[in-house]
């Protein structure tokens, strides 16, 4: 009778965690079809604003 109970349960749970997956995969896929095609490494403000966040705080005087 256990093992019945067991084998049933390891259906269920196969049945729940591959349909959970898919739906995973449903939804990833529908968010990308709705998800805008530009590339921010092309968009010169987001170069800019790049730009701006890596420039150094400081500068260094030497003398010539």
């Amino acid at each position: 009778m256990s093992a019945d109970h067991d084998t049933g349960y390891l259906k269920v749970f196969g049945w729940v965690l591959g349909s959970l997956v898919a739906f995973t995969f449903f939804i990833a896929a529908i968010a990308n079809a709705f998800s805008p095609n530009s590339s921010p490494e092309n968009d010169p403000l987001v170069i800019e604003q790049t730009k701006g966040r890596i420039m150094p705080v400081g500068a260094s005087r030497v003398a010539q």
